[in-house]
């Protein structure tokens, strides 16, 4: 047999001595299976796959070193016929990483996704914490086991300001890293060497504006793990990225929990500017000014859980979204030299999308689909017939429902 034959037979072998030990349900095989190999292969470190191994199967922690010795001794005598290269060493001064997050009311969760940063092995980090007037006791929180921490900076608004508002603030006020992490408080990072790798990768590849990874995607209804893998090459032209982003081959990366992003790319893109400071804005005026990177391994963890924004967006905040696609056009035209016909179409695609996106999912009444057709018809005419075509009998569904659902609790 050549090597590949002898190696995935000896996974294969590994696989149903780790099926027989764990016995997990069809749905779970799929992603053990997806995790052992990314492991073998370099795609997952060890704390990827012990934080795997314990949260989905609940193995107790002194199991797993027996359970994972299998693992490391195959992936030490049986190496997968492409092993990725090492990542190069930092022989300079380390650059300053600077870790933002954003809280409200999610205590539990946030102390999970500080610690999670204060576990990297990257030594020259901070992290600022902005508590948009938290209600639940963070402020307590953060004074008990963080007020004595140099690497960790507190603020806390006297009003709610909100997410975006909330980036902008603490990036200008503290964020003087040469490189930037937004991170919300519901996620986490799960390999300890994922900031020194991608701070490496920065290094080698000046540029680019980020560089991400895959995640591990957490049902919190279920307590499942899924693996999402973003699929990229390791580093996407900013203007492939730019004109097919979230369309097919192009994703967006998870939120911006793995996302380490350059401060000058930042600046250059006006952050300290901007009105909506969300994933998918910083993603696009940062892909104006310089290319992408993707490190091919599990380094987070996002949940998802029924306070997601994305699952419960507000007609204002979808309003503010859109206008910021526009002014994004408007920039990628006027200051950036693109081409004014191929961003219109760029522009009603992604217009398309949003307002598609809100009417499925978070629209409740007659008055959104009225407010997201007018904005349409105002601003972007090429979609408005398309959109009041296709959400009619959608609509028109909404109502019936709503009626019957009013007559059945009258008849109680």
């Amino acid at each position: 047999m050549n090597h590949s034959e002898i190696w995935q037979q000896a996974y294969d072998e590994l696989l149903d001595q780790l099926t027989d030990t764990l016995n997990p349900s069809a749905t779970d095989l799929e992603t053990l299976s997806g995790v052992v190999q990314a492991f073998l292969w370099g795609r997952a470190s060890e704390d990827a796959l012990l934080y795997y191994l314990s949260e989905q199967f609940h193995v107790e922690k002194v199991q797993l070193p027996e359970l994972v010795m299998g693992l490391v001794d195959m992936k030490r005598n049986f190496p997968p016929p492409e092993s990725n290269p090492p990542v190069a060493s930092l022989d300079a001064e380390l650059p300053k990483v600077s870790i933002i997050i954003t809280t409200y009311n999610r205590k539990e969760f946030l102390q999970q996704a500080i610690q999670s940063i204060l576990m990297q092995d990257y030594p020259r980090k901070e992290i600022i914490v902005i508590d948009d007037c938290s209600t639940d006791g963070t402020d307590i929180l953060m004074k008990q086991s963080f007020g004595e921490n140099s690497r960790v900076i507190y603020m806390r608004n006297e009003t709610n300001r909100g997410p975006g508002h909330n980036r902008r603030l603490a990036f200008a006020a503290h964020a003087d890293g040469e490189y930037i992490l937004f991170l919300d408080d519901d996620d986490y990072l799960i390999d300890r060497s994922y900031l020194s790798q991608a701070v490496d990768f920065h290094m080698l590849h000046p540029g680019i504006s980020f560089v991400a990874a895959n995640v591990f995607l957490k049902y919190s209804q279920t307590e499942q793990l899924k693996i999402s893998s973003l699929g990229l090459s390791e580093l996407i032209n900013k203007l492939d990225y730019f004109m097919n982003f979230e369309q097919k081959g192009f994703p967006k990366p998870a939120s911006t929990l793995t996302t380490v992003f350059k401060r000058e790319a930042l600046i250059q893109m006006d952050i300290l500017n901007m009105n909506m400071v969300n994933d998918a804005s910083i993603y696009l005026r940062s892909l104006l000014i310089g290319d992408a990177g993707f490190i091919d391994v599990i380094a987070g963890v996002y949940r998802i859980h029924g306070n997601n924004i994305t699952f419960n967006l507000s007609q204002s905040f979808l309003i503010e979204n859109l206008e910021e696609k526009m002014l994004i056009k408007n920039m990628a035209v006027e200051q950036y030299g693109y081409s004014a016909k191929k961003m219109n179409q760029w522009f009603n695609h992604n217009v398309y999308d949003t307002i598609y996106y809100y009417l499925m999912n978070s629209a409740k009444s007659y008055k959104d689909f009225e407010a997201m057709y007018g904005w349409a018809h105002t601003h972007c005419p090429g979609i408005y017939d398309r959109l009041r075509r296709e959400f009619r009998v959608k609509l028109m569904k909404k109502q019936l429902l709503r009626v019957s659902l009013i007559r059945t609790l009258l008849k109680k």
